[in-house]
């Protein structure tokens, strides 16, 4: 974390999280050993509020939060790859850049969440992002 550029606060905080010393219930019940704590989590109610559940497997998150953190990496990459191949020219903050749904130069397309026609019925043909290389014809 030398070079990340994060506040201090930031870097305490995810230093926190990897070591679960989070105050969440399942830490006030078995760590610190309060007396009538339920451990139950707060939003679902129905596993043991831990930092692996909050953040990766509680179902009342799932539809937005975890679809948000998603999609904030996705841009993130998008971004990258747009600018590894010349698809934009300005240089914005990760955190302002929105995606255009199509992108596409002499050499290179780049599509954000486009379905994708295929000869079979696939459930899931709407990724975040495909990138082609135009003269292989080979999406990455």
């Amino acid at each position: 974390m030398t070079n990340a550029d994060l506040f201090a606060e930031i870097e305490g905080f995810l230093t926190a999280i990897k070591d679960e010393v989070i105050l969440t219930r399942n830490y006030k019940k078995y760590i610190l050993k309060q007396p009538n704590i339920d451990e139950l989590c707060r939003r679902c109610g129905k596993e043991s509020e831990t930092i692996q559940h909050i953040t990766a497997a509680c179902e009342q998150l799932a539809p937005t939060e975890y679809l948000k953190r998603h999609d904030g990496l996705a841009k993130i990459i998008h971004q990258k790859l747009a600018e590894v191949s010349e698809l934009i020219e300005d240089k914005i903050p990760y955190y302002k850049y929105t995606p255009a749904s199509v992108l596409e130069n002499d050499n290179f397309q780049l599509y954000w969440n486009r379905s994708i026609l295929t000869d079979k019925t696939i459930a899931f043909n709407r990724p975040n992002i495909t990138f082609s290389i135009k003269k292989q014809r080979m999406p990455f």
